[in-house]
């Protein structure tokens, strides 16, 4: 039975799930080496367009962002040149002359841990428009601990509830079996005792 009880209690523990988090240009958490430029419904329409919520912030300088997971994906703008990196290591390099295309960069299958995220301009005059950014995180799983205890212990209650239940009403049984043969002799013996 202990057996039985230790097993059910290590069920659930090996799990994780992936959850993706987004975070916009305007997040606290996104950091900003240069003055920035908020750029919404006062810019042109054009540079806002496809952009997610419609805004964007632009900045000559860098950007850092520090997340815990497995994955990134980055939506920008870009006029000029800038190198992507994570970790310190650079995964890629951008170069358009022109501001109409929202760019992605992505990077997967890292290990699930700390990292961070530097787009860093490499050209004089490079400006840089970060709309969101996505990373996902490996979860550890929700443990089921307390309703796998809670219902092994039900399972135990109930089962030493019935058992207690059978034994009284057998119990009850017997006794008034006994009792109807006790009222029997009984009445046998007032019936010799009268004569009747």
């Amino acid at each position: 039975m202990q057996r039985y009880f230790i097993a059910l209690l290590c069920l659930g523990f090996v799990r994780a799930t992936l959850q993706n988090f987004t975070v916009d240009d305007t997040s606290p958490d996104i950091l900003y080496s240069f003055p920035t430029f908020y750029c919404d419904t006062s810019c042109p329409q054009e540079v806002t367009e496809g952009l997610f919520n419609r805004t964007a912030t632009l900045t000559f300088g860098s950007i850092t962002f520090s997340f815990t997971g497995t994955a990134f994906y980055a939506s920008l703008d870009l006029v000029g040149t800038c190198s992507i990196s994570v970790d310190g290591d650079e995964i890629g390099t951008l170069n358009t002359s022109f501001a109409d295309a929202i760019l992605g960069v992505s990077k997967s299958d890292m290990a699930n841990g700390p990292h961070t995220l530097v787009i860093a301009p490499t050209t004089e005059g490079t400006v840089i428009g970060f709309d969101h950014l996505i990373y996902t995180a490996s979860l550890p799983a929700k443990r089921h601990v307390g309703e796998v205890v809670g219902g092994v212990i039900g399972g135990v209650v109930l089962t030493v509830g019935t058992v207690f239940a059978v034994l009284y009403a057998r119990r009850r049984r017997l006794i008034l079996r006994r009792n109807q043969r006790k009222s029997a002799v009984l009445r046998g013996i007032s019936t010799l005792s009268t004569g009747v």
